[in-house]
């Protein structure tokens, strides 16, 4: 009768691990979805393709800038894997940099304040 408890304790215990495991997997999911639905928003916004500067993509989708922003802790560590694992260096990579800063406030590590690729393509 213990044993049978216990192996009914230990299974369900099991069971909730592996729910909450499941639900944080899919709130990343999710929170990736939405970042990378934000970051094409802004690079492919009609009125801004012909700019040559950043800055402006930004300050023309701010709504979906701040909405990046507003991911937080999560969002900073999903902008940086993603800035980590793409071999790209252009417009979207540059947002995702400028919104890795942002979100590091004053505990970024590189000088100047911007997060940046070093020659071999890593981040620093």
């Amino acid at each position: 009768m213990n044993r049978r408890r216990l192996i009914l304790g230990l299974l369900s215990v099991c069971t909730a691990l592996m729910v909450v495991a499941c639900s944080t997997r899919t709130e990343d999911q999710a929170l990736s979805a939405t970042i990378e639905s934000k970051l094409q928003q802004m690079v492919s916004d009609p009125v801004l393709l012909t700019s040559s500067n950043p800055n402006d993509y930004i300050a023309g989708n701010r709504e979906a800038y701040e909405d990046i922003l507003s991911t937080g802790e999560a969002g900073l560590f999903l902008l940086l894997q993603q800035l980590e694992s793409s071999p790209d260096n252009g417009l979207k990579e540059w947002i995702m940099a400028q919104a890795s800063t942002e979100l590091l406030g004053e505990h970024n590590p590189v000088e100047g304040g911007i997060v940046a690729r070093t020659g071999s393509g890593s981040i620093k």
